[in-house]
């Protein structure tokens, strides 16, 4: 009988997904900053120690950290010069802020659909959006999938549009041999507690561009050159001190960090092909290395006598707590998009968007995909038993619900 109809659950301890942040170094080096009084990256060290070893790492020139992902995606589209009247191409199977990032900046956002083999957005349906407005498209490495870049430098070359990669989900994964992050004209990450790597909050901005690495940096400080001398309008999007210190050193334990969480999804992987008449997982080809942010689990759900809701909540109930939707429905059928909320905003009543409006079509695949997700968060603290059992809970739960 399974849990949630009264039985006996797969897991007495539920298995909870956690960063590993504590350790004495990281501990002694908060008790320094706290005690120098430094508290802020314009006199301290460590957020200047977190760039220098993000962008080695990437192997670009510039990296610049900010106060989260939401605004180093605003940043990346500003330093682009996105602005009224632009539009922007995203994926709609993805967090919110791909697409709201585009919205702050006074753009307007245009979705494409997704591959299903990778739940990433499909280059050929990005070419068919594009417009003699387009002036970006914000590629989502989703889950930590790295997106077909091959195909988007074509396009960018082709169209002359920028290419931002979101690497919110996907820090340390790889596109033949090379960082995600790298590939396009500035990448966006994000340092969420939930994230490949955390300071709680935080973020980061990366390019190869000069130009485009000068205005991050200068957005990100209120446009200030000089003390109390300001160049362009900018934000107050600066990390902590504090946050430095948990960036730095988690960048350090990062191919630590990484070997667990794929050690974790190779046994989660082999123990969920049992059940291949109930559900797929995207998987990597050859060339990619994913970097297991998540784990998106797409079920069939045409054989199952119960919704897929009721899947996750009997998954929960058998002590599998890492479990969610991402992502249950496309952005485009949220009710922000449907009132189309910031559209064009600041644009001069001349601007084309006042007279024609967006309209959304439905996409079938972020359709498709949306209906019959499940999600699976990674972080490090599992170990290859809980991902026998998250597997065991999945076959437990499916065989019970099959019609």
């Amino acid at each position: 009988m399974l849990a949630i109809e009264g039985g006996k659950p797969i897991r007495a301890n539920p298995i909870v997904a956690r960063p590993v942040v504590y350790s004495e170094e990281v501990m002694r080096h908060i008790e320094e900053v706290l005690k120098s009084g430094v508290l802020t990256a314009q006199h301290g060290k460590w957020v200047r120690e977190f760039e220098r070893e993000l962008a080695a790492l990437l192997g670009v020139r510039y990296a610049y950290a900010v106060s989260n992902g939401t605004v180093a995606l605003h940043v990346a589209l500003k330093a682009i010069g996105v602005g009224p009247g632009d539009e922007v191409v995203t994926t709609p199977f993805t967090f919110a802020a791909s697409a709201t990032a585009v919205l702050h900046a006074n753009a307007v956002p245009i979705f494409a659909d997704i591959d299903r083999e990778t739940l990433n957005l499909d280059p050929a349906s990005v070419e068919e959006t594009l417009t003699e407005r387009t002036k970006a498209v914000v590629v989502v490495h989703l889950a930590g999938m790295p997106a077909d870049m091959d195909q988007f430098a074509k396009l960018a070359d082709r169209h002359g549009v920028k290419i931002v990669e979101d690497v919110a989900q996907a820090l340390g994964a790889e596109f033949r041999g090379r960082r995600v992050g790298s590939f396009g004209h500035v990448a966006a990450f994000s340092l969420y507690a939930t994230k490949n790597i955390t300071s709680g909050e935080g973020g980061a901005v990366a390019t190869d561009v000069a130009g485009y690495g000068e205005r991050v940096r200068l957005l990100r400080s209120h446009g200030e050159v000089d003390k109390y001398s300001y160049e362009v309008l900018g934000y107050n999007y600066r990390m902590t001190e504090l946050q430095g210190v948990l960036a730095y050193h988690q960048l350090r334990l990062l191919p630590e960090m990484q070997k667990r969480r794929e050690t974790y999804v190779k046994t989660l992987l082999e123990e969920l092909e049992k059940l291949d008449d109930f559900l797929t997982v995207p998987k990597p080809k050859p060339h990619v290395r994913h970097s297991w942010h998540l784990v998106q689990i797409l079920l069939s759900i045409e054989k199952l006598r119960k919704p897929r809701n009721y899947v996750v909540e009997a998954l929960r109930a058998e002590g599998i707590h890492n479990v969610f939707v991402a992502y249950p429905t496309p952005l485009y059928k949220t009710p922000l998009f449907q009132r189309r909320e910031g559209h064009g905003l600041g644009c001069p009543w001349s601007c084309p968007y006042y007279k024609r409006g967006v309209e959304y079509k439905p996409l079938p695949n972020a359709e498709w995909a949306s209906e019959r997700v499940v999600t699976l968060l990674v972080m490090p603290n599992l170990t290859e038993q809980d991902a026998v059992d998250t597997a065991a809970a999945f076959g437990k739960v499916l065989n019970a619900l099959k019609r």
